[in-house]
């Protein structure tokens, strides 16, 4: 087990595409999650408008790897959704910050991911400088997942074993809580009278 102080770093990751391929990055760019503001007022209200919850928005995946013969699998990628083929583009995708032992730390899970813009690299005959490329990927949903380890706040799970291994689109399609009709909680008031 490593020796554990302070925050992980960020040099070690991987990104896992659809649960199976993994891959290696040189920067990765986790995208941001936020709501919308919308401001309501009514004209008997005090003069501060309100701030309702609007729209989920999640920014983008942004992937850069340096050109080799054999990655070309991304670019292909990208060309699905230049054809017009983005169903068919779409993957979950997982992003996993490994510790010092190369374990994973944290986990961040995108759903209906696609890649949007692709960047080739810039090319120059002056300069001593690997060719990166940049890959940036959409999705409809972000979600950090706990891993099981002791600094995510698992250690209770440690006795009973390590924790069941997580496919990268598990969980993400329906984030709401559901109810089976018998379990759903009795929301209606009782009278005064009916103590």
């Amino acid at each position: 087990m490593p020796d554990r102080h302070g925050p992980f770093r960020v040099a070690r990751f991987l990104l896992e595409i659809d649960g199976v391929a993994k891959a290696g990055f040189t920067r990765c760019r986790i995208p941001d999650s936020s709501t919308a503001v919308v401001e309501y007022r009514e004209g008997n209200d005090p003069p501060t408008p309100r701030k309702l919850a609007g729209l989920n928005e999640y920014g983008s995946l942004e992937l850069r790897y340096g050109v080799t013969t054999d990655a070309i699998e991304l670019y292909e990628w990208r060309r699905l959704v230049e054809q017009g083929k983005v169903d068919e583009a779409r993957r979950s995708i997982a992003v996993v910050l490994l510790d010092e032992e190369g374990a994973p730390a944290a986990r961040w899970e995108l759903r209906n991911a696609w890649p949007r813009r692709y960047a080739a690299p810039t090319l120059d005959a002056g300069r001593s400088a690997v060719a990166i490329e940049t890959l940036e990927i959409v999705c409809e949903g972000l979600r950090r997942v706990d891993t099981g380890s002791e600094t995510d706040g698992a250690g209770e799970r440690a006795e009973h074993g390590p924790p069941t291994p997580r496919k990268p689109s598990e969980g993400l399609t329906d984030l709401t809580r559901r109810y089976r009709p018998d379990e759903r909680p009795n929301l209606t008031r009782k009278s005064p009278d009916e103590g």
